[in-house]
């Protein structure tokens, strides 16, 4: 099922506040409801716009690390995939293809690359974002294990490269270890937020729907009160 665009969300705060404006104005309207009176219907409005701010916000936050999570993996010049080619080429080289030394870093590189985390965007479910970040967890636990592996060797593992020596992995690592720390901080921030909006638009919805048949029954589907509003949608 194809998500709300953000635009979307807005749009239906703008007709939240349009059907705010017409049940201020309709002469007698009088539900025995209060939820369904206009000023509590507003109170319902204003929460929205908490809710849907904190939600831009908190996304921003975790978007922010997860693009520089991002081009540390895979982006930037001296991004890990790129140290990972530079590692198995030398370790093939030094080894031979068919050493164990090779297989098991070989086996290690291609379980990160066959990671490919989603995007994340500002309207993705919460069944997408953790999926994404369970494969970074993956990525980062696999680099982990290179390291190890390469530690194992001793100096029989003496790159002319400094891009794969020792010292730049593990500093690599911990970088990585560092940003996937955040965006789990930041996703932990983010993930209620994602619920709320949802379960907040549902109460706009559900909310809309009983006003809009309250002023039915009150003035009759023929009316001009109902017309104004029954082609709201939310």
């Amino acid at each position: 099922m194809a998500t709300i665009s953000q635009a979307s969300y807005a749009a239906r705060i703008g007709r939240a506040q349009q059907l705010y404006q017409y049940i201020n104005t309709f002469v007698g309207y009088n539900p025995d409801v209060p939820e369904l009176l206009p000023n509590q219907f507003n109170n319902l409005i204003n929460n929205l716009l908490t809710v849907q701010s904190q939600h831009t916000t908190t996304h921003h936050n975790f978007a922010e690390v997860v693009k520089t999570r991002r081009e540390f993996f895979v982006k930037n010049p001296d991004s890990v995939t790129k140290t990972l080619t530079l590692i198995n080429s030398y370790v093939r080289a030094k080894k031979g293809s068919t050493s164990q030394q090779y297989i098991d870093v070989n086996s290690l590189i291609k379980k990160i690359r066959g990671a490919k985390p989603s995007a994340v965007t500002i309207n993705s479910v919460a069944t997408t974002i953790s999926n994404s970040e369970r494969s970074y967890g993956s990525q980062v636990q696999n680099l982990t294990n290179i390291v190890s592996l390469l530690e194992q060797y001793g100096t029989d593992y003496n790159p002319s490269n400094p891009t794969i020596s020792l010292a730049n992995l593990q500093s690599q690592k911990d970088q990585a270890i560092a940003l996937n720390d955040e965006a789990t901080i930041k996703y932990a921030a983010y993930l209620p937020k994602i619920t709320e909006r949802i379960t907040s638009f549902k109460t706009l919805n559900e909310t809309a729907i009983r006003i809009k048949n309250m002023v039915k029954s009150q003035y009759g589907s023929n009316s001009n009160e109902y017309n104004l509003i029954k082609g709201l949608r939310f």
